[in-house]
């Protein structure tokens, strides 16, 4: 227990470092990179329990599933087809960027397709512990590195590339406290579906648990009270603390080649969802500036702070953004392990590291 407290408030601090540095993704990198090196420097292994990483999932959870709204589900409906298809095609050259990867690296094919797939970062850390053969050290060293390159290229690029209308990012983007008596029924309804998730096997369970049900809540009618950025931050440390406390790279001797790798892949598929936007363009007449947003490989959070930085459509961004969300981790991450399972991997695709 006492460990486990040191390693938290270091990990807080971590977090501060990031944020106050500009560092995408702070409250999971910066507790994510002090455990690495504490762990390091302690030259012993951090036992952090996942009961505290999976009540940090369920807060984002809530977090994730919140912003839908009977608009979105509209906007979902109207372009169902153009959402299927920007899906489809997105997913399809990340695994052929994440089979590159894997031919030319040796980092095996599970960690490879597993690595490109355009999920969260902690979300997919929590998958790799699902799928047999996967290795966290090399699928979250691939993923970091498919969320920094899409969290700086996709901005810059939004910015200074294709819109002549913006203002600075903001670091935060609520200040509202929290709401107890509107956020109770959503809490217990999070709860009591991560749960419901996990009986029935829902891939993350208690992530994908409170997604649905938060939704479920506000198809409803109820409204979903925004999160305080304490809160939301408060469960990325607890997952980011878990990330590093899994990861070892003892033996990962061509971690540059990974990096090269991915960043390629990841340069790759941005640039393809640039011919996916000039489809979308022309189906439903939207703006290429919101097509591209809501096409790119990257988060909810971090494509819609880029939205609202460009004065682009937020909601059809976040519709975009949240259905491949939930397409990715409700069938394709099902249809993949699947497909892993039935295929036997031959030795030449096999890791050496």
């Amino acid at each position: 227990m006492k460990n486990n407290i040191v390693i938290f408030f270091l990990s807080c601090i971590g977090g501060i470092i990031f944020f106050s540095a500009h560092i995408p993704l702070p409250w999971t990198l910066g507790p994510l990179v002090t455990t690495l090196l504490w762990k390091t420097i302690r030259k012993k292994p951090i036992h952090w329990p996942k009961s505290i990483r999976n009540a940090g999932l369920i807060v984002l959870g809530y977090a994730m599933g919140s912003p839908f709204t009977l608009q979105v589900g509209q906007q979902i409906l109207d372009q169902l087809p153009g959402m299927l298809l920007a899906t489809f095609i997105t997913m399809t050259m990340s695994l052929l960027a994440g089979w590159f990867t894997c031919r030319f690296t040796g980092v095996g094919i599970v960690n490879g397709l597993v690595g490109s797939i355009p999920g969260g970062l902690s979300q997919m850390a929590v998958i790799c512990e699902e799928i047999d053969g996967a290795d966290v050290a090399v699928v979250t060293l691939m993923q970091i590195t498919r969320v920094l390159t899409v969290v700086f290229v996709v901005p810059m690029l939004a910015i200074y590339g294709l819109s002549n209308n913006s203002t600075p990012l903001p670091l935060f983007t609520s200040t509202a406290s929290l709401q107890v008596e509107q956020f109770l029924p959503f809490g217990i309804v999070c709860i009591v579906s991560a749960f419901l998730a996990r009986v029935i096997k829902i891939p993350t369970p208690y992530l994908m648990g409170p997604v649905i049900g938060t939704i479920a809540l506000i198809i409803q009618g109820h409204s979903a009270p925004h999160l305080p950025q304490y809160i939301t931050a408060f469960a990325q440390i607890l997952i980011g603390i878990r990330m590093g406390a899994d990861i070892t790279f003892e033996g990962l001797t061509n971690w540059k080649s990974i990096v090269s790798y991915s960043l390629g892949g990841v340069i790759f598929v941005i640039a393809g969802s640039l011919g996916i936007d000039y489809i979308l363009v022309k189906l439903y007449g939207i703006p290429f500036l919101t097509a591209f947003i809501s096409t790119a490989p990257g988060g909810i959070t971090e494509m819609g702070l880029t939205a609202m930085t460009v004065h682009a459509d937020v909601s059809l961004v976040v519709a975009y953004q949240l259905f491949r969300l939930l397409s990715m981790l409700l069938i394709g991450i099902p249809l993949l392990r699947w497909w892993l399972g039935k295929k036997s991997v031959p030795k030449a695709l096999q890791p050496t590291l």
